[in-house]
C-alpha cells in the first residue's frame, strides 16, 4: 500500500485558513481551557502524511495505549488465529464525541506499506467504525475516551506480519488520529537466544548481548542469507529496532548468529518512577499535590532528580519503561482517572550539549516536543510540565544531539550490565508466494532469566 499525500487543492484551503487566523487558535479540535497549550508548529496542525510508526496525529489526543487484552503491560504481540486480542484505548480532550473509523495494513519486515489488497490479508470489512465514545466522570479535565478491541467479529488479520492500527475521522483515512504498530506471528521456526557479555572488553560492565540460533525447522528457505530475516528490540523500544543481522554460518535448518553486532545494547539504567494514583495524598517521589480548582486541573511537583552516570548498579524493580492508567478511588476505571499536570526537575550545573527530554512510555518511546525539558539558570536545572493521566508510570531522561535519531539512554542515567531489560527477537520469512514478509517466529528474553 503506497503512502498517501494530500491533494494540492486539499492543502491550498488550509495555507489561507493560516494567513488569516493566529496560530495559536487554527485547527478543528483545539484543546480544552484546562489543558495546556500545545505548540502552535506544523508538526500539530497541518495536515500530517500517514507513517507506519507510533504516532499522534491530533493535538487533542492523550494515553493512547495498545496491549494484549487482559494485561496493560503486555506486548502488542499475538498469535495468527490464536484468541488473544488487543486493546486500544486512547482520550480526546475535545468535548465533541466523533464518528472515528480504523483499519489495519500489512507492512513488509522493514515496515513498508506491502502491495498486498486488503482482502488479501484482511477478513471481513476492510474498514469499521470504532465503538462511539464514551464521556469521563468526576474529573476536572473532561475527556471522550474510545476503546476498540481487535482481532473481532468486524476484522481478523488473515496473514502474520508486521501491522499497523490506524484510526482516522469519519471516511476519509487521510484525516488520521493515530497509527500504532502491533505484530501478528505464526510459530513455525524455533528461537535459541540469551543475554550474554560482550566481547567488546571496554562495555563489559555497561552493555548487553543478544546471542541467538534459529532454527527453520520445516519452512521452505531456499536462500536463508536473503528470505530469513531477524530483528531486534529492547523494552519496545521501536526508535532502537536493529535489523540487518546476518547468520555467521548455517548449519542444516539452523542459522547460527553468534555474537551478531546488531545484539549489543547498552544496559542502561533502571527506570525511575512516580505514583499518581491516588491525588490525596503524595507518595515517596511526588514532593505535593496541588488541588484543581474550577477550571484548573491538579497540579504534582515531583522530587528533584538526580543525575546516575556515577552510581553503582541498584536493583530497583520497574516496569520497563511502561505505565499503567489507575485512579484508586474508581477502582481503576479508565473513565474516572483525572489528568494531571506534572512537574519534572532535573538539576545540572550548566546546560548540555544535546537536547533533554522525559522518556518512556509516557511518551511513546520518542523523544517529543511535549516531553523535552528547558533548561532553567535561575534554578540551575532542567524542567518540564507535561498533562499526564492518573496512575503509575516509569520514566527516564535521555538526551539527543541535534543529528540524531535514536536517543542516548546512558548520558544522565548510566549503563550497567545487571540492568534488567527485556528483548524481543523477530523472525520473518519472506514467501515468494504470498507475496509478503511473514512473522514466524518470535522470542522474549529477559536479560535476568
Amino acid at each position: 500500500m503506497p503512502m498517501s499525500f494530500l491533494p494540492s487543492k486539499a492543502i491550498a484551503p488550509t495555507l489561507v485558513l493560516l494567513a488569516f487566523v493566529p496560530l495559536t487558535s487554527c485547527g478543528s479540535y483545539p484543546p480544552t481551557a484546562a489543558a495546556p497549550p500545545k505548540p502552535s508548529g506544523p508538526e500539530y496542525w497541518s495536515p500530517q502524511v500517514f507513517a507506519t510508526e507510533d504516532r499522534t496525529y491530533s493535538p487533542t489526543i492523550h494515553t493512547v495505549q495498545l496491549y494484549k487484552e487482559g494485561f496493560e503491560l503486555a506486548a502488542p504481540v499475538i498469535e495468527l488465529g490464536g484468541t488473544d486480542a488487543l486493546v486500544l484505548r486512547f482520550d480526546d480532550l475535545q468535548p465533541n464525541v466523533e464518528n472515528l473509523s480504523y483499519t489495519l495494513v500489512h507492512c513488509t519486515h522493514d515496515w513498508v506499506p506491502t502491495d498486498l489488497l486488503p482482502g488479501q490479508y484482511l477478513e471481513g470489512a476492510y474498514n469499521a467504525y470504532l465503538p462511539a465514545g464514551r464521556t469521563s466522570y468526576n474529573t476536572l479535565q473532561p475527556f471522550i475516551h474510545y476503546e476498540l478491541v481487535v482481532p473481532n467479529a468486524d476484522m481478523r488479520p488473515m496473514r502474520s506480519g508486521n501491522y499497523i492500527l490506524k484510526v482516522y475521522r469519519g471516511g476519509d483515512e487521510e484525516d488520521l488520529v493515530l497509527t500504532r504498530r502491533f505484530l501478528v506471528f505464526e510459530p513455525r521456526t524455533s528461537i535459541d537466544a540469551r543475554i550474554v557479555g560482550t566481547r567488546q572488553v571496554d562495555l563489559r560492565d555497561a552493555a548487553q548481548q543478544l546471542d541467538l540460533v534459529v532454527n527453520t525447522n520445516n519452512l521452505a528457505v531456499q536462500d536463508p542469507f536473503g528470505d530469513i530475516h531477524v530483528a531486534l528490540l529492547q523494552n519496545m523500544r521501536w526508535a532502537d529496532l536493529r535489523t540487518g543481522l546476518r547468520p555467521r554460518f548455517v548449519r542444516g535448518s539452523e542459522l547460527v548468529y553468534d555474537f551478531p553486532p546488531e545484539g549489543m545494547f547498552m544496559g542502561g539504567n533502571e527506570y525511575r518512577n512516580f505514583d499518581l494514583k491516588n491525588l490525596r495524598y503524595a507518595t515517596q517521589r511526588v514532593e505535593r499535590i496541588v488541588p484543581g480548582v474550577g477550571e484548573r486541573i491538579y497540579e504534582a511537583w515531583l522530587y528533584p532528580e538526580e543525575r546516575r552516570t556515577i552510581r553503582r548498579y541498584n536493583n530497583q524493580r520497574d516496569l520497563n519503561g511502561r505505565y499503567l492508567v489507575r485512579n484508586d478511588q474508581v477502582d481503576g476505571d479508565p473513565l474516572g482517572a483525572d489528568y494531571v499536570n506534572v512537574h519534572f526537575k532535573l538539576p545540572m550545573p550548566a546546560p548540555m550539549n544535546s537536547e533533554v527530554y522525559v522518556y518512556g512510555g509516557l511518551s511513546d518511546f520518542q523523544c517529543k516536543k511535549d516531553f523535552r525539558m528547558n533548561y532553567s539558570v535561575e534554578d540551575t536545572a532542567y524542567t518540564a510540565s507535561i498533562l499526564l493521566k492518573q496512575g503509575f508510570y516509569d520514566f527516564s531522561f535521555v538526551t539527543l544531539s541535534r543529528n540524531d535519531t535514536t536517543p542516548d539512554i546512558t548520558e544522565i542515567e548510566g549503563s550497567h550490565f545487571q540492568t534488567e531489560n527485556e528483548y524481543l527477537v523477530m523472525v520473518y520469512f519472506t514467501d515468494r508466494m504470498q507475496r509478503c514478509d511473514r512473522l514466524v517466529g518470535v522470542r522474549f528474553v529477559n536479560s535476568q532469566h
